[in-house]
């Protein structure tokens, strides 16, 4: 297939195409130049591999991240492959109603609402009270790419930045070649959906939502006072399941 016959409407920034590149999990496996697949193709294969129980590098609006089924064993394999500790992982959406229907315990707010409204898709992760100890981060993410993925694989996949702990975020395609090939024979049978560049260049802004109060953990690709400024336009105590 020839590199192009995934073609979709972004977020402005213009046409997005996808090649399909696997790498087997044996020490003598490598990235290999050439893509296995293309447009819905590619996807396809990601979304076998993701079934698998196995993980995809795949781009967002952002940078390129690691993702898999939202499962613990998921979770802890793409902890290994970053080796960093096993930890709360973003939970990647196609729609805000996707994830309401695939976390029923997560509480959202009037100001959870109002700012998933105002920014999503887009390059805004929320924390949202779900009863656990640290909530759950979730994201809906323009990227038509992901956004296709996450449509074909059920709406809802787990997410983080490409990269080994302590070095950037992998946004360009020869970041996520190296970021790929750091991680070795370490993450098993990997995929990798890769869109070439990224027009983003910095990780998504992280805030967490405690009852009507928001605290902007990470400041990223949003700026904090965009956060502010949707949050003071009008104020409100109801909130939701």
């Amino acid at each position: 297939m020839e590199r192009g016959d995934f073609i979709g409407q972004g977020d402005g920034t213009g046409i997005d195409v996808v090649d399909w590149h696997e790498r087997m999990g044996t020490p003598q496996a490598t990235w290999s130049g050439r893509a296995r697949a293309g447009g819905d193709d590619a996807l396809a294969r990601a979304v076998a591999l993701l079934d698998a129980g196995r993980v995809v590098a795949h781009p967002t609006s952002t940078v390129y991240g690691l993702g898999g089924r939202p499962r613990p064993d998921v979770d802890a394999r793409i902890a290994a492959i970053k080796r960093r500790q096993p930890g709360p992982l973003i939970r990647l959406a196609a729609s805000r109603e996707a994830l309401v229907e695939a976390l029923p315990a997560a509480r959202w707010t009037e100001a959870a609402r109002r700012l998933a409204d105002a920014f999503w898709p887009g390059p805004l992760t929320l924390v949202v009270e779900d009863g656990s100890d640290t909530g759950v981060a979730v994201r809906v993410d323009p990227h038509p790419v992901v956004r296709r993925l996450l449509e074909l694989a059920g709406g809802m996949m787990t997410s983080t930045s490409l990269n080994l702990t302590g070095r950037p975020p992998a946004r360009t395609s020869a970041e996520a070649r190296a970021a790929l090939s750091a991680i070795g024979s370490d993450g098993g049978t990997m995929g990798w959906l890769d869109a070439g560049d990224l027009a983003g260049s910095v990780p998504s802004t992280l805030v967490r939502m405690a009852g009507g109060a928001a605290d902007v953990l990470r400041e990223g690709a949003l700026p904090a006072t965009e956060i502010v400024r949707v949050l003071s336009s009008r104020t409100s105590g109801r909130s939701s399941r």
